[in-house]
């Protein structure tokens, strides 16, 4: 019982600083450069090309960035969630049929 408690903290404990560092880490403490691109993808391409006064070439070039960051973050928020999947599978591999369910419960509650 005892060591399916250490795995369940275990488990919360590096989801928790996964979410920490991917999530509020990448919000609250943006590099400079990932901020700029993240403020410019959320301020929209029409915007910019108004105030920037962009030319047709320089429209299609900032287009093609901003579509390549947003694939490149559904990448990484895909492998993320891969990741998550694998480790709870290998607790699950780990456990009892009785602790599965016990487990299953668990995290149906927390989400």
């Amino acid at each position: 019982m005892l060591t399916v408690l250490v795995i369940v903290f275990l488990c919360g404990a590096a989801v928790g600083a996964t979410t920490m560092r991917a999530y509020l880490h990448a919000r609250m403490f943006p590099m400079p450069e990932q901020h700029a691109i993240e403020q410019a993808r959320r301020y929209g391409l029409s915007h910019l090309k108004t105030e920037l006064n962009l030319t047709p070439k320089q429209e299609s070039t900032i287009t093609q960035i901003l579509d390549n960051y947003g694939k490149y973050y559904e990448t990484l928020e895909d492998q993320r969630d891969d990741v998550a999947e694998v480790g709870r599978q290998h607790i699950l591999d780990t456990l009892n049929d009785k602790q599965k369910k016990r487990f299953n419960k668990i995290f149906a509650e927390k989400h």
